[in-house]
């Protein structure tokens, strides 16, 4: 299980997060993780990225906690050949498996390959 701080900020799980962007890139129909942050968030990555960079896209996944309450975001790519909402809940289920009891859950799917 990760652990979680109580702030109202991100949380610092720097060294769950390889494992968390593992267990997704494991589930049957993710092609690829993404970092869940908006566009504004990724500017400099993506400014970087143009620039030649190494490291341009992170795959991350984004844990916080609001008024006590763990918030889990990934964001994900699947296969054309598999269903993408059925891959959507086994990362889903991967992820409650891996966090508190009480997390809610968040997957977005930004592309199918």
């Amino acid at each position: 299980m990760t652990r979680l701080s109580s702030a109202h900020e991100p949380a610092d799980h720097s060294e769950d997060q390889p494992d968390l962007v593992a267990r997704i890139r494991a589930v049957d129909g993710v092609t690829d993780v993404y970092s869940p942050r908006s566009a504004i968030a990724r500017i400099p990555g993506l400014i970087a990225a143009a620039a030649g960079a190494d490291g341009d896209r992170v795959a991350e996944v984004a844990v916080t906690v609001r008024d006590g309450m763990p918030l889990v975001a990934a964001r994900i790519a699947t296969a054309s050949h598999d269903n993408t909402p059925a891959a959507a809940r086994r990362v889903a289920d991967a992820l409650l498996a891996n966090t508190p009891d009480d997390a809610q859950i968040s997957i977005q799917i930004a592309r199918i390959h």
